[in-house]
Formats: C-alpha cells, structure tokens, sequence
C-alpha cells in the first residue's frame, strides 16, 4: 500500500507540475492535465463509527464526528463565467439576495439552465453553443457556472482534531474554499474529493464555498448515455478524526482454491499522522451473532506521519462464504489506541469470504461457474442524478424479486449506499469507472490513444479502486465503457492487474486484445455467441459476458429467451447485463394539468441537441414501477426450471440453476387447473435436488373431466424460510404445461334471446353494424388490419419494421370493394386493400356466416402483393367500440402483456380486467395491451352485456382506451385523448417486439410471414346472466 501511494503521489505532481505553463492559456477546467489540486489521496471510506453495531449497519451518520452539509445551500447561476461573482468565497460577501438550491441536486431540476440529453456525442459539440468539440476545449462563453455558500458550526468535541471535507459529487470541475481559503479545486465527478481543512477552521461560524462549472476537460471522459446535468449531485459532509487516524486500509477475504471452505483473513493499514505517546492499531472480526472470529492488535512502531501495517494472514475453518444467494457478512472493526487501551477512533466495514476468478476459462464465484443474471443501472431521480436511499433500497428490492443477481454500475460509481446494500442483500457488482469518451469515437482521435489524457484516465480508476476495493459485491472491474482503445486502456489495465489479484478486469472495446479478462462485447446475437463457443483462432480462453444485451427501450425485451437457451447451453457464453433498469425520465405537467413523462428535447430552446426518449430504456419507469417486460426477465432469470416428460403421469424433470441453493430450501406448490377455472387437484411437494443437478418426479395420473377442452398443470415455488424482500408466499419461479382434454368438447351456445342484426358496407366490404337487441355493439367498422402503432423498436428495425409499413402505405389502408353480397343468413366480400396513394397493396376475401345461436363467423382471406408488401406489423381484424363495453375477459396469456418473442412469463389463465389496465404506460405511446395464445375474449359493460369472440386457432387480441391513430402520433402521454370509444383488435399473428433500437430485431421466426393468410373470428352478443365461457 505504502507503494501504491507512493506513486500515485509521484504521478500528482509530475501532473502538478505541468499546469503553470497550460494555465497561461487556459483556466484549470480547459486543461485535461488539471484533475486535482490539494486533494487527498483516495482511499478506502474511514468513515468513524461509535461501536460495531454501527458499522454492521452502515451508520456513519450517526457519528458524533460526522457532519451533514446537506440541505439549503446559497446559489447564483451565470451563463457566461465572466458574469459570475468572483469575490463570493469570501466569508464578508452579502448573499443575502441570493436564492437557495437544495443539495445534493442538479441545478438543471431545480429551475436553473437546461437539462440536455445526448447519447454518443458531446452536448456542447453544437451549433447552438457555437462550438465543434476540440480537447480539451470546452465552450467558454456558454460555459454555465453555479456558485454555492453556506455555513457551518464545528462541535465543540471537534476542538483539537483533525477535520475533513468530503464532496461525493460534483460535476463537473469546482474550485472550493474555506472562510476564504482555496482548497483546491477537482475534476471528476463521481468519486469523492476530500480536503483536510483543520487548519483553515475557526470558532464559531464557518464558510465554505463552491465554483462549479458545467463542461470542463474533464466532459470529454463522462460522454455516458444519460442526461447531461450539472451540479452538486451528491453528499457533502465533513467527518473528524485524531491528530494520529488510520488513513487507508485493504482487507483480503478469500477462500482455499482447493476446497473453497476456509476462509482467508488478511488486513494492511496506514495510519497518519503524529503522535506524542505510543499508540496501537487493533482489529476484530465478528460473525452475524457479535461473536469474535479473529482478532488482532499491533504497536504503532513510529511517531512520524505515515506507518505502515501488514497484519499476519488468518485461515478461519467453516467460514461462511458470501455470495448473491448467500450474503454471508462480518464485521471488521478497527481501532486506534492510545497506551490506556483508549480508542481514539472507531471505523470498519462488512466482509464478505469469496472469490471471483477466471477459472478454466469461466468466470467464477467460489469455484462455481455461474450466469450472469444482469442489469445495467444509472442513477435517475426526479432530482436528476441524485438518488435518495429509500429509492436505492427500493432498486435493489426489485432486482431481487426478479430474479437479478448482477448489477453493471453504468457508467461510473456510484454512491457508497448502493454499495452496502449489494453486500447486504446479496448482487454481484461490475464497478466502472467514470470514463467515456464516446463523441471522440473508436478510431485515430480516441482519446484512449492519446497518452497526454493517461493522467487523467489513471486518476478516475485508481479513486474507483481505492474507495470500494473492499467490498464483497464487486467481482469484477470494469475501465470504463465506450471510449475506444489504446494505450491509456492498457496502461490503466496494467495498473489494476498489479495491484488486484482477486477480481477479473473487464474493458468491452478491448474486445480480443490482451487487455481485459471477459470478452465483453455488447449487443451482439445469439449466432455471434455460439460463433464465439466454437471459436478455434484465437483460441478462447475468457468467457464471453455481454456488458450490455437485450435494450429494453418502449416496448421491447423480445428474444431473451434465445439468448437464455444459449446461456444455459453454451458453458463459456456466461450472460450479460440488460440495458438498462430505470428510464431517464422526468415527471412533468402541462399547461393543462396533465402530467406526462419528458425526455430528449423536451427542455430549453428548438434545436436543442437531443436524442429524443433513447433514454428511456428501463426495466421500470423512473417511479420504479415495473414494465412488463420485467415480468419477462424474472421468468427467464428463474433458477428452477422444469420440463413435463410424461403428461400422463404427469412426470417432471427439474434443473437446479442455483449456484450454491439445493432445491430443498423451497416448496413445489402444484395445482391442475381446467380451462374453465375448475381447481382439479393440487398439492405440495419437496424436492431434494443439489446446485446444478436436476432431479425426476412424477405427481402421479390425474382423470380430466371431459367437460373441458384442456386443462393446465401449474408448478410454483416459494422459499421455506423468509429472505430479504421475499417471504414465503413468494414465488420465486413458476411453470406451465398445457395437458389435453376433451378435444372434441364445445361449450353448449344457446340462441340468444334478442335479436341479432348486422350489415356489410357496399362501400367497403367491411362489416360496419352489428345490433342486438336494438342497440349498435360498433363504432367503427371491422376491417382487416395490417399495421400497429410502431414501437420504439419498430422504428429502428434495419430490414422490416416501421419504416417498411409506411412505405408501403399499411399504416393508412382503405378496402375497396369489388364484389359484394349479402343475406340474412350471411354474405361475401372481395376488395382490394389501397394505400393512401391509391396503389393496390394485396387483397382480401370476408365470408360472413350468420348461424342459429347468433353467432356471426367472419372468415377472412387476406392476400399480399409482395412487391409492395415486404414485411407486416400483424394479420387480424381491427373496430372499435362504445367505451361502456370497457370490460374485459379473455382465456390467455395473462395477466400483463405478452407478445410472440416475449410470452413466457404469461400463464394461460382466465383473467378479468379492463381497456385502461390493458394499457401500458410507456414513455413515448406506442403499441401495446397485446395478449398471446387467447382461446377466447369476452368485452362487456359493467352488467355483462357485450360480445364474446372466438376463434378456431389461437389468437392475440389487445382492447385500448385511445384510437391507433392517437397512440401512433402522440410523443408524450399527455397527448392521448379519450374519444368514447375502445380499440379492439383481433389478430390472427402479429409481429414480436426485438430489440433493434440497440441489438438484434425480431427474429425470424417471430415475423408475421408476407404470403396469404386465412382465419377466422367468431362474433356472438354476451347477456349478462350467461356463463362467461
């Protein structure tokens, strides 16, 4: 340790020493040399505890020698920074006039500049800012700057020692002061700058003062995909200790390699500082009971500034390893003592035994190759990127639950609580380190190559090293993301492999080259993941782990179960991290009192730099409330995964995917369900079954009743004893096997006791009314429907999709009718479907059927013109209707949406619910409400009466509270209007959902085929008192 800081001390200067001549030009924040002045070396957290129970729960706070300066800050903003107010760091500057900004918050969320959002490039490479990006230039003139004030009181217990200034997190380069004193100044924004400022404190009332600029050299390494804020963003706080403190400290916390049963115990320290009597350093581990494991103590040898201290390495028998199944934590306390055996200082962290390495090829978790069943998280609030802790808590409940066991910090470090609450609970961490350079791109002008920007490089991966290295969470390290390759990457990477022998070392843009540990290339399709399993030259020696795959942005998550069949199959293709958890968006209101969700654009002048809702790709909304491809990723994360191998003694096949979790930890509730919600038997059953191995059983036979055409064996699992965020009555994990019945069964359908009426329209072809009783059951008339509501996905779909629909007119369709006929018992149509030019696209054939029961059967044969039809969103039927049959019931896939490439999660059930619930929220309105694999679909009113529709084949349907056309041209929600109608429709096929705004599209296999389709709908009026079957 004494080395590492040694040259990290060595290479500051050699930094130092080449600002006067770059400051002649420049002020500090143009130059990429100036990422520091007078900053303590980084370092572990010391944050001071007042006994162990407080470092087992992570309460520095409550430390009499901590100190908050959160809250009410003073602030002036200026655009231009010689406008800003040069003398207001001194204690006698007046502010009284000033106005007040909360902090920790960007200042763009709290009604000063605008917030901007961009992905790969640089906000300020911009005509609006009138400048072309230029490192380590940054606009000057439009260069915003945010002076923050206020003022604080030391304790009167502080008197006499040392007193320290933490800022988390300020983007992106500030000078800071003290009662008029500079303390220096820092660049980089998601490590903590600390500052001792014991000498610069006085009695009484105290001023500290922050210059912060929003570009400086330093933007061009944090061009992440997020939006671009500015600010104080995270906490400020002071913290004291004695004159002699323990500066630094490393823990080691193994396991043998051999049988990865005995944990491995190795402590370093530093403690600075100087001291007039003999002193003592001592530790002790406990175990989660308070029981001292190992303890240790050492003499401090010399009185100087800096001691060293190497405690001997410990072997612990048993130890209880931690993992994201089992969090097994102790606590190490540190002591600093006097010759009384006084403390004079209290800090520690939790410890977690386990080892992370690269093991024949595998990544692996205590000897155990494991998946990564990953995400990738931003820090997003309302405040911007300041994220309290209840939302931090409320993150990583949701992950659990879901089945998430790996977090990407994406694409920076982020704030110390999300760290504890990963050891606490239990995810595998990739910390990254805040480098980006994206808008510089790969090739000759990467700043990865241009080694005047190592200093700067070196500084953001070292400070995310020394602050979190002693965290059991982190399994790996990661350089940064997206900022080409070359010789600071190497470098960078050939520091972290000297001074860490415990954790791989990823970069994604090294891809093959020597210089990263995990092949790590992002988005790629199942066929490159297989392609890579066999490859032979290079020959493979590290896993493959996508830091990024399946982007989930709008509607989207299709395919994840082809990249899970490759996960599972392929032993060195070992996962990936989903891009991404939570949306980048903010709630706001209109004019109007409707509150929608903003994005890119949304803020400041026209032409503003934007890309759009791209920023909007989360797993959950920025509420924290759950897209449904969610549902989708906990299904597909699950670790117990079974297969029917016999339905008629009901035999089953269950695989353990639990690394470290025998089966026996959870209960099989088993249930076999007709289609007509009838319970027909169900039970419990317990398995035991070891981490990777599967196991055989059988439930034994059951007799179907023959009054029903299918029935559904349910396997759900549940946890025998509570965990955190799961109880017992959790399910963790569920399956679904679909058991024929009665085939030749049909539901008895009475005549209806109205009458029936329906009519075609000449015009059309169309059926245009539908009455019973008297009383029109359509808004609008049924047509054949080839488009959708294009989706985020759709709109980026390389071959296909969107862009393919539109050209050829699908979104705007009229049918002429060439031949029409009609009776009372039914009637015929042919027509010619015309885009909006008038061009001919295919043509389509209505047989309608009017039977006894009073069930009208529209038969359609649609067939495409293939030189202008080359892809098609979905095949079906499309009408709307009065928004009083708002009710819905339907046998299917439920109960959230479902589409062909994203289904497994539904279960076939009978759900009830209505137009609004079918209807999904995303950021930007799209397609949405689909359901899958539907027997049949009942739409009412709120007394039952309404209409039922079925099919011969299984079919999708979806019934919205807005027309297509609403949900098509609106770019925010506030922009959908309720017109007193429904949309239903009814398909035959439809499109999946993909990936492509960032990765593969649909697949093949999930494509609606562009050749001629024939189905079938059968349309029957439902009383309220009939059985809704």
């Amino acid at each position: 340790m004494k080395k590492r800081i040694t040259e990290t001390l060595l290479g500051l200067l050699a930094f130092v020493c080449c600002l006067p001549m770059m400051a002649q030009q420049h002020p500090e924040w143009q130059s990429q040399y100036a990422i520091g002045l007078n900053k303590l070396a980084p370092h572990s957290y010391v944050w001071p505890y007042k006994n162990a129970g407080d470092v087992r729960n992570g309460n520095y706070e409550d430390s009499p020698y901590y100190m908050s300066l959160n809250g009410k800050w003073k602030f002036h903003w200026v655009k231009n920074p010689d406008n800003r107010p040069k003398d207001f760091y001194k204690p006698s500057f007046y502010d009284g006039s000033w106005a007040e900004i909360n902090v920790p918050g960007n200042w763009e969320r709290q009604g000063y500049g605008t917030a901007i959002y961009v992905n790969e490039t640089y906000e300020f490479d911009d005509k609006m800012f009138h400048f072309k990006k230029n490192p380590p230039l940054v606009p000057y003139e439009e260069n915003e700057v945010g002076s923050y004030r206020r003022t604080f009181s030391i304790p009167a217990s502080w008197k006499d020692r040392r007193v320290v200034i933490c800022c988390e997190g300020v983007i992106s380069f500030y000078y800071i002061w003290v009662n008029g004193h500079l303390l220096g100044y820092n660049q980089g924004s998601k490590t903590p700058a600390e500052w001792d400022i014991t000498d610069k404190l006085q009695e009484g009332e105290n001023t500290v003062a922050l210059e912060v600029y929003r570009w400086s050299a330093g933007s061009y390494l944090e061009c992440q995909d997020m939006w671009r804020l500015s600010g104080i963003e995270r906490d400020v706080y002071l913290y004291s200790t004695p004159k002699q403190y323990i500066s630094d400290y490393k823990v080691i916390s193994s396991l043998d390699k051999k049988e990865y049963k005995e944990g491995i115990f190795g402590l370093e320290a530093t403690v600075e500082g100087p001291s007039a009597s003999a002193s003592s350093l001592s530790y002790r581990l406990e175990d989660a009971a308070g029981r001292t494991v190992l303890r240790g103590e050492q003499p401090i040898k010399s009185r100087g500034l800096s001691n060293f201290i190497a405690f001997e390495e410990q072997r612990i028998p048993d130890v209880k390893p931690w993992s994201a199944e089992h969090p097994n934590l102790y606590t190490l306390v540190l002591e600093l003592k006097n010759p009384d055996g006084e403390v004079s200082e209290l800090t520690g962290c939790m410890v977690g035994f386990r080892t992370s390495e690269i093991k024949d090829g595998r990544f692996c978790i205590n000897g155990v190759p494991v998946l990564v069943k990953g995400t990738n998280r931003h820090e997003h609030s309302q405040l911007g990127r300041t994220v309290s802790k209840e939302l931090m808590e409320e993150d990583i409940k949701l992950m659990k639950q879901h089945n998430i066991n790996t977090v990407r910090n994406s694409h920076y470090p982020t704030h110390p609580y999300w760290y504890q609450l990963c050891d606490r609970y239990g995810l595998y961490m990739i910390d990254e380190a805040n480098v980006e350079s994206h808008g510089m791109g790969y090739g000759a002008a990467s700043l990865a190559k241009d080694s005047t920007w190592l200093p700067a490089h070196m500084d953001r991966i070292q400070r995310m090293y020394e602050r979190s290295k002693n965290h059991p969470a982190i399994v790996i390290w990661s350089l940064g993301n997206e900022a080409g390759n070359g010789i600071n990457f190497e470098r960078t990477y050939d520091w972290m492999k000297s001074i860490e022998q415990s954790r791989p070392v990823q970069y994604e843009r090294a891809e093959q080259n020597y210089n990263t540990d995990i092949y790590c290339r992002m988005y790629r399709g199942v066929d490159v993941l297989r392609a890579y399993a066999r490859q032979t030259e290079p020959k493979v020696y590290r896993p493959f782990i996508m830091t990024e795959y399946l982007h989930t942005m709008g509607n989207s998550g299709g395919g994840l179960k082809e990249y899970m069949d490759v996960f599972e199959s392929e032993p060195i293709v070992q996962g990936g991290c989903i891009w991404d958890w939570v949306d980048q968006s903010f709630r706001e209101i209109d004019e109007n009192g409707k509150w929608y969700w903003s994005y890119g654009g949304d803020y400041g002048p026209e032409g503003v730099p934007s890309f759009g809702n791209f920023c909007c790709n989360g797993l959950v909304n920025a509420a924290r409330e759950p897209h449904p491809h969610l549902i989708e990723v906990k299904k597909n994360y699950q670790y117990i995964k079974s297969a029917l191998t016999d339905r008629r003694n009901l035999s089953l096949k269950v695989k353990n995917w639990y690394d470290f979790t025998n089966l026996n930890a959870y209960t099989l509730h088993w249930q076999v369900v007709g289609d007509n919600g009838t319970v027909i038997k169900e039970g419990t059953h317990k398995i035991d079954c070891a981490p990777h191995a599967t196991a055989d059983f059988a439930l034994g036979r059951i007799k179907l009743p023959s009054n029903i055409r299918e029935a559904y064996l349910n396997l759900s699992w549940t946890p025998d004893t509570p965990q955190p965020f799961i109880g017992t009555d959790f399910e963790v994990a569920y399956d679904q096997f679909v058991l024929p019945a009665g085939k030749n069964f049909h539901t008895q359908v009475s005549k209806p006791e109205g009458e029936v009426k329906w009519d075609i329209d000449r015009q059309t072809g169309a059926l245009r009314s539908y009455m019973y009783n008297g009383k029109e059951m359509l808004a609008s008339p049924v047509v054949l429907s080839l488009y959708r509501p294009v989706t985020d996905n759709d709109n980026r779909e390389r071959t296909g999709g969107a862009r393919a629909w539109k050209k050829a007119g699908l979104d705007n369709l009229v049918q002429r009718a060439t031949f029409v006929e009609s009776s009372a018992k039914g009637g015929k149509a042919k027509v010619e479907l015309l885009n909006a030019e008038g061009r001919k696209v295919g043509t389509a054939d209505f047989l309608y059927t009017l039977r006894k029961n009073g069930t009208l059967e529209v038969k359609t044969t649609f067939v495409p013109d293939t030189a202008v039809i080359t892809s098609l969103a979905r095949v079906g039927l499309a009408f709307e209707m009065p928004d009083t049959y708002n009710q819905v019931s339907y046998l299917g896939r439920g109960e959230h949406e479902t589409y062909a490439d994203r289904n497994r999660s539904g279960r076939i059930g009978i759900y009830h619910t209505d137009a609004e619930r079918m209807f999904h929220y995303y950021v930007r309105p799209q397609a949405t409400g689909n359901r899958t694999d539907v027997r049949w679909v009942n739409l009412t009113d709120e007394a039952g009466n309404g209409l039922t529709f079925r099919s011969d084949k299984h079919f999708q349907f979806s019934v919205i509270p807005f027309t297509d056309m609403n949900v098509d041209k609106a770019t925010h929600i506030n922009e959908l209007k309720r017109t007193g109608v429904v949309t239903v429709h009814l398909d035959a096929e439809q499109s999946g959902v993909g990936t492509a705004t960032c990765g593969p599209g649909v697949l093949p296999q999930y494509l609606v085929p562009v050749q001629k389709h024939t189905f079938e709908f059968m349309i029957r009026p439902l009383a309220k008192l009939e059985f809704k079957l």
